[in-house]
Formats: structure tokens, C-alpha cells, sequence
């Protein structure tokens, strides 16, 4: 029995023991039942946390990796603000230093240009006419010669048109004086086309050799006017019918001008007679030039220092004789000229000119110089011309003697139609209509570079016939100027060589205009430039920001690890 309790007691003994360590093994579960949960819940927090951290790093990986990108960028754009600076910088110094300087250089540029010289413009143009030049001849035909007794009546025949090319030959540099030596070579070719008639029309006036001889021979003693009286009664006639082909170039043989010529009565050096004979194609016919280039003056170029190496025409007494002006193919650039002055070898004196207001030609202005009546005045009006009218032959004003000229031939050089001429000239003849339209010598000079823009050159050629009691025919004859024939000399300025010249008044302001173009582009360069490299570094700064700082150094490299 004491066995059996015994037994009992242990067996419930053993019971309490597991019951105990059930207890014991459920509280121990639950404990770490809540010891797991917090260390999950611990292991939670510990991962947000590190994947906040692995963000954050990310995010300054990347804002770094901008960053040196933006280093990178940075650098080119430094490269290339600098080259754009400079090259705007360059723009800017050169367009304002030189822009202002232009107008100096252009002055420069151009009086290299219009000074004579072996390699400038004006002499390559000067040394043959480069645009077209035409000589427009008018002859007068004496309709009613078979009345000698009736005032003489003249129709105008033509134009007979020329081409006109003109060459500078036998030139000679002379750099001791600045001037260049020179003769003048004329070639003329018909032109059918633009003529009013043809060079095998006839045409009636005045015998030209009759007149001459009988001029020549005025002043001398009986015996020989009465030799010369019997010679043209017999070999000559008061007028002669010739074609316009002789009595222009060709000219026509006369014995009686041989005989004179051997007889030396008269000065007339060829054997033949045309109003230009032996000048077509002739270099020594108008004599030789000296003239200036320009260079010691640009305003002296082309002032005509010499002719057939006199500095004062032979032809002419005190200031009449005097050299001036050019030939009329160069010109100075003008400075306000009131007056021009032309040197003519046909007239061998200079012809002035005035100054009339301004001329439009293609687009181009010039100033305007015409013919008025102080050019052939006698001494009436303008007293430094009295030495044009000396002796008993001076004539009324409005024509010029210029028989010593022409050989001793009683020829006399006026506008034409006796245009701004005494009214007495047209008194004992008819058929004369001067109008200034037609009639008025004109030349139009661009002012800035001395370029003629237009020429209309017109002069009329008459011969002197009075009366002359040892000569039958003409002892009758009343005195007066027979009008024989008269020329235009014309040239206009070519389209070509007008748009030349307008660009080259447009380089001035071209030129400057252009200039600080330059250095404005050069001035937005460097501002663009500034621009681009602020913009630049502003968002170099916005990214470096993003990186947090300890100690002005960058804490990247500590989080890193």
C-alpha cells in the first residue's frame, strides 16, 4: 500500500514536472514569439533605413556624375567663350580702328588711282579712249553762189558721223617734274549708219585756197597782188564743188596752192587741201604735250605744261599765250571751279568755260561748265582778252582769229550758227539758226574724281573775206565771215563705267558702313559669349549645391564606405 501511494506520488509528481515544463516551454514560445516580432520589426526599420541611405547615395551618384559631365561641358564651353571672344574682340578693334580710319585710306586709295602712273586706272583709260567718242561734222552749202551780188544763203548738210579713238603714243616719264610727255594720235572711221548723207555727197562754198591767197597776200605791195590776180583768175574760182569725202580727209589737188606753197606766199605745208588732211592717223600733227600726273597735286593732273616744248603759244602775245588747262581728256577732281579751262591744239589757246549748276547722267551728278559769251569775247567785256584782238584786223566779240594757228588761212573759230556771237556776223548772210539746244559747247565733270560724264564739244570754223581793190574777186565782195563748216566733238560716259564710278562714291560710306558692321558682330560675339558662359555657370552651381558639404569638402567619399 505504502508501495502503491509511493507510486502514486511519483506518478503525479511527474505529471506537475511536465506540466511545469509545458508552462515553462509555452511561455518561452511566446516570449520569443515577441522577441521574433520585435526583431522583425527591428530588421525592418534596419532595411528602410538602409535603403533611404542607398537613395541618397544614388542620388548624389548621379548629381555627381552631372556634375563632372557639367565640369566637362564647362571646359568646351571655356574653349570656345574664349576663341569667340577673341575673335570678336579682333572684329571689334579692326572694324572701329579701321572704320575710322576709312575715309583717309579711301583718299589714299583713290589719289593712287587718279594719279598718272605707269599702273593706275586713270592711266590705262587716259592711253586710249575707252568708251565710245564721235566727231559729228555740219557743212554749210552756199546755195545761191551763182548771184554773187546777193547775200549768201548756206543749208546745213549732215552730221557726217566719225568714231573718234584716241592713243596716247611716244609717251616719256619724267620724274624729275612729275609730268609725263606725250603725242596725240587721232583716228576717225565713217559711220553710215548714224550719218545723214554719205561722204560722196557734193557740197558748194567758199574756195578755201582763193581765200587764203588773197588773205595772205592783203598786205603786200602791187606787183605781187597783180601776179596773184592773174593766177586766180585763171587757175581758181570763187567757190568750188567738192565731195565730202575730198574736202573732209582726202583732200584735192590745186596748182595754184602748189605754186604758192613753192613760192612760199602763203604757209600752208601740204600740197593738198582738206579740212583735215593729214591728221587722220597722224602722231605729230598736234604737236607734242608735256603735261602733269598729279603727282606732287593731285589737282594738277593733267594741266598741260608745254606744247612743242613752249610754255607760251606762238601764237598768241601776253596772257592770251599762256598755257591752261588740260586737253580735255583728264581732269582734276574740282574744288568748287567756277571757271574750267580746255587746251585746244585746233585753236592753239585755252577755251574757258562756266560753271552752270549740276547734270544728272546715269544716275551719276556732275557739275555742269557751258560755252557763254565771255569764251570768244574780244577785250569788250572781260579786259584780259583784249590781247586776242590787237592790230587793225580785230573783229567784233563772239569770234577768235586763229589764222596764225592755221597756217596763215584768214580762219576764224566761233560757237556754232554764231551762236552768243555779235549780231553783225549774221547781218550780210543767211541761213543761220543758232539755239542753245544745239549749239552750246558743254562739258560735264563728276567732281570727286575729275571723270567727264558728258562732252559736247561744238565749234564752228568760218573764213574771212573782204574786199581787196588789187583782187577782181574780191573787190567787190563785202566784208564778212563765210561760215564753212562746224563739229561736234562727243562723248558720253558708258553705263559700264558709270556704274563703276557710282561704287566708287559709294565706297565712303560702303566702306565705313561695312566697317563697323564688323564691329558690331564683333561686340555681339563677346556679349553672346559672356552670355553662354554665365548660363553655363549657373548650372554648374545649381548641381554642385545638391552635394552635401563638411568642412567645404565633399562627404560623397565618407557615405561611400
Amino acid at each position: 500500500m505504502m508501495c502503491t501511494e509511493a507510486i502514486t506520488f511519483l506518478h503525479f509528481l511527474h505529471n506537475m514536472i511536465i506540466l511545469k515544463d509545458h508552462k515553462d516551454d509555452k511561455n518561452n514560445h511566446d516570449r520569443k514569439e515577441l522577441h521574433g516580432s520585435n526583431d522583425i520589426s527591428k530588421n525592418a526599420d534596419s532595411k528602410n533605413g538602409h535603403w533611404n541611405m542607398n537613395n541618397k547615395k544614388k542620388s548624389i551618384l548621379i548629381t555627381r556624375e552631372r556634375l563632372q559631365k557639367q565640369i566637362k561641358k564647362m571646359e568646351k564651353i571655356k574653349r570656345k567663350v574664349g576663341i569667340m571672344i577673341l575673335v570678336g574682340l579682333l572684329c571689334f578693334i579692326f572694324g572701329i580702328s579701321v572704320g575710322i580710319l576709312w575715309p583717309s585710306l579711301y583718299k589714299s586709295i583713290l589719289t593712287k588711282e587718279i594719279v598718272l602712273s605707269p599702273n593706275s586706272t586713270s592711266f590705262l583709260m587716259w592711253k586710249k579712249t575707252p568708251i565710245p567718242m564721235y566727231l559729228k561734222i555740219y557743212l554749210y552749202n552756199w546755195t545761191n553762189h551763182a548771184n554773187i551780188g546777193e547775200k549768201p544763203h548756206f543749208v546745213q548738210m549732215g552730221p557726217y558721223v566719225f568714231r573718234e579713238v584716241d592713243y596716247k603714243v611716244n609717251q616719256k616719264w619724267n620724274k624729275n617734274n612729275g609730268t609725263i610727255s606725250f603725242q596725240q594720235k587721232r583716228v576717225w572711221y565713217f559711220l553710215s549708219s548714224m550719218s545723214n548723207g554719205s561722204l560722196t555727197d557734193n557740197v558748194t562754198n567758199l574756195n578755201p585756197i582763193a581765200a587764203t591767197i588773197a588773205y595772205s597776200v592783203r598786205h603786200r605791195n602791187k606787183i605781187v597782188k597783180m601776179f596773184i590776180n592773174k593766177a586766180l583768175q585763171k587757175l581758181e574760182t570763187i567757190v568750188i564743188t567738192k565731195s565730202v569725202k575730198d574736202i573732209l580727209f582726202d583732200g584735192y589737188d590745186d596748182v595754184l596752192l602748189k605754186v604758192v606753197v613753192d613760192l612760199n606766199i602763203t604757209k600752208l605745208p601740204f600740197d593738198k587741201f582738206a579740212w583735215f588732211y593729214g591728221r587722220n592717223g597722224s602722231e605729230s600733227y598736234d604737236g607734242t604735250f608735256n603735261m602733269l600726273t598729279g603727282f606732287d597735286n593731285i589737282y594738277d593732273i593733267g594741266i598741260i605744261k608745254s606744247w612743242k616744248y613752249n610754255i607760251i603759244s606762238p601764237y598768241y602775245s601776253k596772257s592770251c599765250g599762256i598755257l591752261q588747262g588740260t586737253n580735255g581728256d583728264l581732269w582734276p577732281p574740282l574744288l568748287n571751279n567756277k571757271t574750267v579751262s580746255l587746251f585746244s591744239p585746233d585753236v592753239c589757246t585755252m577755251l574757258s568755260l562756266k560753271s552752270n549748276g549740276n547734270s544728272e547722267w546715269l544716275g551719276l551728278t556732275g557739275t555742269k561748265f557751258i560755252s557763254d559769251e565771255d569764251m570768244f569775247d574780244n577785250g569788250t567785256k572781260v579786259e584780259s582778252k583784249k590781247c586776242y584782238c590787237e592790230g587793225v584786223d580785230c573783229q567784233p566779240s563772239g569770234v577768235l582769229n586763229i589764222s596764225l594757228c592755221k597756217f596763215g588761212a584768214p580762219a576764224f573759230i566761233s560757237l556754232p550758227h554764231f551762236y552768243l556771237a555779235d549780231e553783225s556776223y549774221r547781218y550780210n548772210i543767211s541761213g543761220m539758226n543758232p539755239n542753245k539746244k544745239d549749239h552750246e559747247f558743254i562739258l560735264v565733270i563728276q567732281p570727286d574724281t575729275g571723270i567727264p560724264m558728258q562732252v559736247r564739244a561744238a565749234l564752228q570754223i568760218n573764213f574771212l573775206v573782204q574786199p581787196d581793190q588789187g583782187l577782181s574777186y574780191f573787190k567787190d565782195m563785202p566784208k564778212m565771215y563765210i561760215p564753212m563748216l562746224w563739229f561736234t566733238q562727243e562723248v558720253n560716259l558708258s553705263s559700264e563705267y558709270a556704274s563703276q564710278v557710282k561704287l566708287l562714291l559709294m565706297l565712303p560710306i560702303l566702306g565705313t558702313g561695312i566697317l563697323f558692321f564688323i564691329a558690331s558682330v564683333g561686340l555681339l560675339l563677346i556679349i553672346i559669349s559672356i552670355i553662354m558662359y554665365l548660363k553655363q555657370r549657373l548650372k554648374y552651381n545649381e548641381n554642385e549645391n545638391l552635394i552635401p558639404k563638411e568642412n567645404g569638402r565633399e562627404t560623397i567619399a565618407n557615405n561611400e564606405g
